[in-house]
């Protein structure tokens, strides 16, 4: 699912509105509005739209970028906390990092 080019320092991952529905579903207005400066997160996605193109196939973005971003307009240092954050208050689970780390745009909650 994900592909790392590092000559170049940016992420590939393919299957991007999959991973768009799961974004979408943990970060809700609520969680924006309380630990970001948006309301929701069509505006972080329509602020951090020259990072990302989050309307892709694929999506493409620099990890260094988007973690300034995250680090600069919100309350957490990089986007993988942010993501990690909103994953356990969306789903009442304790994540904890794995061998392989987190992927941001790939994780999946039990069901």
């Amino acid at each position: 699912m994900e592909a790392t080019n590092n000559n170049q320092g940016y992420v590939s991952l393919t299957n991007a509105p999959e991973l768009m529905k799961l974004l979408e579903d943990i970060f809700t207005d609520e969680f924006m509005q309380q630990n970001t400066r948006f309301e929701n997160f069509d505006g972080f996605k329509f602020s951090s739209a020259v990072m990302v193109n989050w309307k892709a196939d694929t999506i493409v973005y620099a990890p260094l970028l988007l973690d300034s971003f995250v680090k600069e307009s919100t309350q957490f240092s990089n986007w993988d906390e942010m993501v990690r954050a909103a994953t356990s208050l969306r789903y009442h689970c304790s994540l904890e990092r794995g061998r392989g780390g987190l992927n941001p745009f790939g994780y999946r909650p039990p069901l």
